[in-house]
């Protein structure tokens, strides 16, 4: 089995290798990435090696789009976009990252370790190398949305300041996506002004936000700005009372995350530490003791 994976990997790799010179090239980068219209900014969002590999993944990707399975393509399409990088790469990319994941791990893996030689083995190891690539969207995605549920409450507080200042909600949303430290909440504040001035509500835009998200603390603090919005009310003192309840939720979040390190510790601390504290402090307690006799 060897002997027959290992030509189509070194294959492959040339072939990623050409691609990779070919978009590098001046003028070649259009055709590389098949015209694709994101900027470059979008494009770095993905990560290093994900970036190396893509003009392989874009160059085979026409070759799975017919493959019909919907309800993989409809999963797929939510995580890609909660993970922030659906303009970057779609789910064809996914489907062709899965196969060269299924094809070169396990086999790169074989000439290493002996226990992948085994068929069986080598079997489970394909299928886990198939669903790896959905195991690093789901990671890129709960990466996101901490760094957006991190970044709210200093958000909210100047969204605040802005509208007590005078300003307009959609004028002070403005105003933060333009002064705003880049980050994942500043391009989804960023394609809210972009929902509202395609042609949505305000209420409209931020569900759609809440949707992309789905996160309980973003949910919350949508639920009540449509709810201003639906009654009329102040939105000043509505985004400072939450900016306040923001502030509390991450203490009591960092609060937690202390008492989880407390208990992750306590593993290296039984393996590595204790049994070196131990043969420091009786070694030369048993030493003197075998000796002496």
């Amino acid at each position: 089995m060897t002997t027959i994976l290992l030509p189509i990997a070194l294959l492959l790799l040339f072939v990623a290798i050409v691609l990779l010179a070919f978009s590098l090239l001046p003028g070649g980068r259009g055709t590389a990435v098949r015209g694709m219209a994101f900027r470059q900014a979008e494009l770095d969002r993905l990560p290093r090696y994900l970036r190396i590999i893509y003009p392989l993944l874009d160059g085979l990707s026409p070759l799975v789009k017919r493959i019909p399975w919907a309800s993989y393509r409809a999963h797929a399409t939510t995580q890609l976009q909660r993970a922030g990088i659906a303009e970057a790469l779609t789910v064809d990319h996914m489907l062709v990252f899965k196969v060269l994941c299924a094809i070169v791990l396990p086999l790169l893996g074989a000439q290493v370790l002996q226990l992948l030689r085994n068929p069986g083995v080598y079997v489970l190891a394909v299928l886990g190398a198939f669903y790896l690539p959905d195991k690093i969207v789901t990671s890129l995605r709960q990466r996101r949305e901490k760094q957006i549920v991190r970044a709210m409450p200093g958000a909210v507080d100047v969204l605040s300041l802005s509208v007590e200042a005078g300003l307009e909600f959609l004028l002070a949303l403005q105003r933060q996506v333009e002064r705003g430290l880049p980050g994942a909440l500043r391009d989804e504040l960023a394609t809210i002004l972009n929902d509202i001035r395609l042609g949505k509500s305000r209420a409209e835009a931020l569900k759609a936000f809440a949707t992309r998200v789905e996160m309980p603390e973003i949910s919350s603090f949508v639920s009540v700005l449509v709810q201003a919005d639906a009654l009329g009310a102040s939105i000043g003192p509505v985004l400072k009372m939450q900016a306040e309840r923001m502030r509390v939720e991450r203490f009591q979040r960092a609060e937690r995350e202390g008492a989880r390190a407390s208990q992750k510790i306590l593993f290296p601390l039984v393996l590595f530490i204790f049994p070196s504290v131990l043969i420091v402090i009786l070694g030369p307690v048993i030493l003197q003791f075998i000796y002496a006799r």
